[in-house]
């Protein structure tokens, strides 16, 4: 089940398996055809004559190995240029700053209006199930709110009227929000820089009142001061008590965003879910049992759903990088043996094509070492041909992706480099072994074996 209570199915689909199948099949089919075709084409004298001028391979066939060579060296660079970019964004994602302390911190959702519970009844449960689990040992603290950040969802929003300010034309007003109790900035350890936190007195018989981040006010307060500032939303007229420090609240790479924070006992409705945070001494899961032990002794009929450690929890905003780090470097791991197997195959075969032609050679006077970096040249020939179509290729592709990478450039230099490097020498090693064995040809042997 999903950190939203969603269920994902992760079951083998029998359909996708067919098609699967089916694909793999066509492809076979497909990468058949070519050769088939060439060889019904075949010329007989044509051939003949090829062989009688010492063996070398005609020009067209060598020509489309070479083309296919070059192809899977480009597409080789361009899967690992991608896993490289994001798993370096990846690695760089885990280590951001949310703007929280999510260690050792448990989160998991209380669902109590299917057991019926009615909005008051609710807040009253979680004010209840706060003070029994805060006087249990080993929990340092519990909070409760509307969302989590970092989560799988884009989070909650309301559109707002900010006293004295006037929007753009066409600008977007809905504002993300958080729905929080008293103590929630403390347990998060989420710095107050400004003003005041929610108490218990910030309920439905006192003004309402509401916290802002820094863009907030830098957006639409400007320079004046923000405290005791008016803010219209679900009708009524808000007071800005408190300024907190800027957060990520649905993505690690998201740029600065204004965000604001009302009161639970104020702003609490029935169609709006809760969190509970609970902060403990040691490992959070620790801390489940004694939520679970609580909550059951309070009413058997309430469930704790999807329960969990909130760093585990916000990993889910890093989910897009980890898949496309890991399934690009699969693809890039399977791209890169397919290149040097290739590019061997094509050597190994031109060699092959070529005995007569190096016998003479070699009879002539030619040395090992010519050998080696005729044969080792004609390799690195097509591997660089594949680097620089790949390169093209990488740079148009991740530019697309562009968008999911965090702090991290599309056109990375050194990943660029290390990945063009590290491809050339397996293709230079894929290169070096036929051209090895091309310097052991007996010249006698080579001209005899026309």
């Amino acid at each position: 089940q999903g950190v939203t209570g969603v269920a994902i199915d992760t079951g083998m689909s029998g359909n996708v398996l067919v098609f699967t199948i089916l694909l793999c099949i066509a492809a076979c089919i497909v990468s058949g055809i070519a050769p088939a075709l060439q060889s019904a084409r075949t010329d007989l004298n044509d051939t003949l004559k090829q062989g009688s001028r010492g063996g070398s391979p005609g020009g067209r066939p060598q020509r489309i190995r070479g083309a296919l060579v070059v192809a899977e060296v480009a597409l080789a660079l361009v899967a690992i240029i991608g896993a490289g970019l994001f798993a370096k964004s990846f690695q760089i994602a885990r280590r951001i700053n949310p703007g929280f302390d999510a260690h050792n911190v448990l989160v998991s959702h209380l669902y109590l209006s299917t057991a019926g519970y009615s909005v008051p009844d609710r807040k009253l449960f979680c004010q209840r199930l706060r003070d029994r689990l805060e006087s249990q040992p080993g929990i340092a603290g519990v909070v409760y709110a509307d969302m989590v950040p970092l989560g799988f969802d884009g989070g909650p929003w309301e559109p707002l009227q900010v006293e004295g300010y006037v929007k753009g034309l066409s600008e977007n007003m809905q504002i993300y929000r958080n729905v929080v109790a008293p103590g929630f900035f403390g347990l998060l350890k989420i710095p107050l820089l400004d003003g005041r936190d929610f108490n218990e007195q910030d309920d439905l018989k006192s003004r309402p009142v509401m916290i802002v981040n820094q863009t907030f006010v830098r957006h639409f307060f400007g320079n004046a001061y923000p405290i005791g500032r008016r803010v219209h939303g679900w009708g009524q007229w808000f007071t800005v008590i408190g300024v907190v420090k800027d957060g990520k609240y649905h993505t690690p790479n998201e740029a600065p965003m204004p965000y604001f924070y009302v009161p639970f006992r104020q702003v609490y409705r029935a169609d709006l879910a809760i969190a509970v945070y609970v902060r403990a001494a040691g490992d959070p899961n620790q801390a489940l049992a004694a939520l679970r032990r609580e909550v059951r002794s309070m009413d058997g009929n309430v469930g704790v759903f999807d329960a969990m450690s909130l760093e585990e929890y916000i990993g889910a905003s890093l989910f897009s990088q980890k898949v496309a780090a890991s399934l690009l470097g699969a693809l890039g791991a399977i791209a890169l043996i397919l290149a040097a197997v290739g590019l061997y195959s094509v050597m190994a075969y031109s060699i092959t094509q070529r005995t007569q032609e190096i016998g003479i050679r070699m009879a002539l006077g030619a040395q090992p070492r010519d050998v080696l970096g005729l044969v080792v040249r004609q390799g690195m020939g097509l591997t660089l041909a594949g680097l620089l179509a790949g390169v093209a290729a990488a740079v148009a592709v991740t530019r697309v992706a562009a968008g999911l990478l965090v702090n991290v450039s599309a056109t990375d230099p050194l990943i660029f480099a290390g990945a063009a490097l590290f491809l050339a020498a397996v293709a230079l090693a894929a290169s070096y072994i036929p051209a090895l064995r091309a310097t052991r040809i007996d010249p006698n042997v080579a001209l005899h074996c026309q």
